[in-house]
């Protein structure tokens, strides 16, 4: 079963998915954070309060330095899948979807690791909306650094030491490549967030994000967000 909902823009992305993971955390259940990094995951709050075992994977060393978890492994999560079969809860996947490379390995990864009706929580950028659109081209075209330093200047940057792939980053290949890694429920939901966006456009475009988000809200395509997330469970 799969489903798509178009949301209102959260004030704080990564908190409204760990706030929607919450509600399918057992107290003190075990989560594994995917792509930790040093804190890289963001504001985790509301999932807290669950009082989960928070462990992290990384294969940057930056891991070590994350004081938020409580065990931590310099894995991909394909590796850690083959140590961790049926171990946790939750999974969640902040902002790495634009990283993964072969899809179906990350999401069997995930679906492996997870109990029976435990559920893997992500967040990314969809790639049919402009912004992801011009990400996944600049990045085909290996030009991405340079428009950004262009625009932004040498301090723009985000962490390129892991490439960007754009390869899981659209609901139709969510929803396909979960029901063909042995998730049952997929459920999505999709919301435009021009804020984040207006930073990376020249100064001369700065209200056309806003502008844009207006009219994707009132046509009401899924497809038209800028950000996706979903909750897919495992049988």
């Amino acid at each position: 079963m799969a489903s798509t909902s178009i949301i209102a823009a959260p004030a704080n992305p990564v908190r409204a998915l760990a706030r929607w993971a919450a509600q399918h955390c057992p107290d003190e259940g075990l989560v594994l954070d995917v792509g930790a990094g040093e804190h890289a995951s963001g504001d985790l709050r509301p999932l807290l309060r669950c009082h989960p075992f928070i462990v992290g994977t990384d294969p940057d060393h930056a891991i070590e330095r994350n004081a938020g978890i409580a065990e931590r492994h310099r894995l991909t999560a394909e590796e850690l899948a083959l140590e961790h079969p049926g171990r946790y809860d939750v999974i969640l996947s902040v902002y790495v979807l634009e990283h993964v490379e072969d899809p179906r390995a990350f999401a069997s990864a995930c679906a492996a690791m997870l109990r029976p009706g435990g559920s893997w929580f992500a967040l990314t950028l969809n790639v049919r909306h402009y912004f992801g659109a011009t990400a996944w081209a600049t990045n085909r075209l290996g030009i991405q650094p340079a428009v950004l330093h262009r625009l932004k200047g040498p301090s723009a940057g985000h962490d390129h030491r892991f490439p960007t792939h754009y390869r899981f980053n659209s609901r139709r290949t969510v929803t396909r490549v979960c029901r063909n890694t042995g998730f049952d429920t997929i459920e999505l939901r999709m919301y435009d967030a021009p804020d984040r966006y207006a930073w990376y456009l020249p100064q001369a475009l700065a209200h056309a994000p806003s502008a844009y988000s207006a009219v994707a809200y009132r046509i009401g395509l899924p497809d038209l967000m800028g950000h996706l997330s979903f909750r897919a469970q495992r049988p």
